[in-house]
């Protein structure tokens, strides 16, 4: 996700949450949310996805091919349900909502997610129209993936979470005591991980479903990969290996375990000159996930 992410809004961003972080004094994790919102005048409220009515304004400012929602309330609904939606923005009132039928693990990310676009100056921009750029879909994802960045910098307290991942060792231990410390979820935690902890170094981290047991993780579509996440280092080294080469490892290496540890041992990809490197695989399945962890040797 973070490609998505152009080298000069990452800086901007980076400074944006530098801002908010020195002006709550610098905390220390797991970082506050409401103090956040305080801090930046805004509200949260819960809405059901079955039950829009708190999203009433809502309706009255934001445009669905060109009509004001206002003028047909139940269009409102219809794109809630459509955009699977599970948080909202409103610039105007400064105000967030979050659908409670979400599982409440996963509150925190889209907070901070709905945080992030109220502090990007650009995405104000970006939210109750519906123009030939807004409504473009690379706009939309790239807008998304800025979200996405703002909140992981914000939930992990800027560059603190790398500067600490760098002393434990790269496994799966080390990623939970993270969790632990910094109070987000084991996906988003083992994410950074990957992402953060050294850049420069050739990781990866599959999110799959169990090879032993495809219902943990089944998807509607069939495919067994959830997300894909590298290092800028693996990238750079293997420009050819995609999720199903990895999968492929995770497949050859998983227990008939259904839950705790599952993936182990070490395999082998071809790098860009198809030279053989050896990867250390560590893997966890969540009993909804499996999510495996790899660096090379």
């Amino acid at each position: 996700m973070k490609e998505l992410v152009g080298n000069q809004e990452q800086r901007e961003i980076d400074k944006l949450v530098d801002r908010i972080l020195k002006d709550l004094g610098n905390p220390e994790p797991p970082l506050s949310l409401p103090q956040v919102r305080q801090l930046l005048a805004l509200d949260l409220t819960y809405y059901s996805s079955t039950d829009v009515g708190p999203l009433t304004e809502f309706a009255h400012r934001i445009r669905v091919a060109g009509k004001q929602l206002a003028a047909r309330p139940s269009l409102l609904l219809d794109v809630v349900k459509k955009a699977k939606l599970s948080g909202l923005w409103m610039p105007d009132n400064r105000q967030i909502f979050i659908d409670q039928e979400v599982p409440k693990p996963k509150h925190r990310w889209i907070e901070a997610h709905e945080i992030t676009h109220s502090f990007i100056p650009w995405h104000a921009d970006f939210l109750l129209g519906d123009d030939e750029m807004t409504l473009d879909p690379t706009c939309h994802e790239t807008i998304e993936a800025e979200a996405n960045f703002g909140a992981g910098k914000l939930l992990f307290l800027g560059n603190q979470f790398s500067r600490e991942a760098r002393d434990y060792n790269p496994s799966f231990k080390s990623i939970s005591a993270l969790k632990n410390r910094f109070g987000n979820t084991l996906t988003s935690t083992f994410w950074r991980f990957v992402e953060d902890r050294d850049p420069g170094a050739a990781v990866f981290g599959l999110i799959s479903i169990h090879p032993r047991h495809p219902h943990v993780g089944a998807r509607v579509d069939g495919s067994p990969i959830h997300h894909f996440v590298t290092s800028g280092g693996f990238r750079t080294r293997f420009p050819a290996i995609g999720p199903l080469d990895v999968y492929e490892l995770v497949r050859r290496n998983c227990t008939w375990n259904s839950k705790g540890p599952v993936v182990g041992g070490h395999d082998v990809l071809l790098d860009g000159a198809g030279t053989p490197v050896r990867f250390v695989l560590d893997g966890f399945s969540n009993t909804y996930q499996v999510l495996t962890y790899g660096i090379a040797l």
